[in-house]
């Protein structure tokens, strides 16, 4: 069609030269005209319903996509939230236990303190300076509460093992008046015994006299074997020693 439209005007010259002076062919040469322009702007119509559609659908996707997107950005916002509270009540009950656990710490080495004060003295000095230092750690602004467990639990572990070994220590003792160099034994927490390096004397604990009471010479020899034994000298065998308990008191 369009080309006998083009055919068409391109003849227009002619038949307008040879019909120039006839009105009818006047207004056939305008309708042409106008059909021409009617038709190019159908064209261009239709090609801007295209493009608008093709808009339009690239719009929708970019929609979808933004939809799916932001759903999927709620979603990681939502675990967010619930992984935030987790770990705020998390936190709550971190300090809680914090709040908990200074309290404890702190009656154990008073309880601590009143064990070994009231204990026979066994290794006194040593135990006095692990009670010193273990109050110093508690006290400090900058050991963590997990470490201040970690040494209180220390300090009563080594206490429970003094109750289960045979131990013997060269220690200065003031006995009946006067200070002596002194091997000590102590079997468990059963018996504290001492007796002088030159083994001519030796001594108990009584913890009912809470004091050092003399032992008559029938004891030196197992005493000594005691020394002998804790010093892996002598093979492990039988010991018969005198008790400081109560119930020893009348058996010196």
């Amino acid at each position: 069609m369009k080309k006998h439209l083009i055919a068409a005007l391109i003849a227009l010259p002619a038949i307008g030269g040879a019909y120039a002076a006839n009105p009818v062919a006047e207004h056939t040469l305008a309708d042409l005209v106008s059909g021409e322009a009617s038709q190019k702007k159908v064209a261009q119509a239709a090609d801007a319903a295209i493009a608008a559609r093709q808009e339009l659908q690239a719009t929708e996707r970019q929609l979808k996509d933004q939809l799916a997107y932001n759903h999927y950005m709620q979603t990681m916002v939502t675990d967010q939230e619930r992984e935030l509270s987790t770990l705020q009540r998390q936190l709550s009950a971190v300090e809680e236990t914090r709040q908990g656990l200074v309290p404890l710490l702190l009656q154990m080495q008073d309880d601590l303190e009143v064990w070994v004060t009231n204990d026979l003295p066994l290794r006194k000095e040593e135990r006095e300076a692990r009670l010193a230092h273990l109050k110093q750690t508690l006290a400090r602004s900058d050991v963590s509460e997990s470490e201040k467990f970690r040494v209180l639990l220390q300090a009563y572990q080594i206490e429970a093992e003094y109750g289960n070994r045979l131990d013997v220590w060269q220690q200065r003792l003031t006995l009946e008046g006067q200070e002596r160099l002194v091997d000590v034994v102590a079997l468990g927490r059963i018996a504290l015994l001492a007796m002088t390096t030159d083994g001519h004397q030796a001594w108990r604990w009584s913890t009912q006299a809470k004091a050092w009471l003399p032992l008559d010479v029938q004891w030196f020899g197992a005493i000594r074997q005691a020394i002998e034994l804790a010093n892996e000298k002598q093979t492990p065998t039988l010991l018969r020693l005198p008790m400081s308990t109560a119930r020893q008191e009348m058996t010196q």
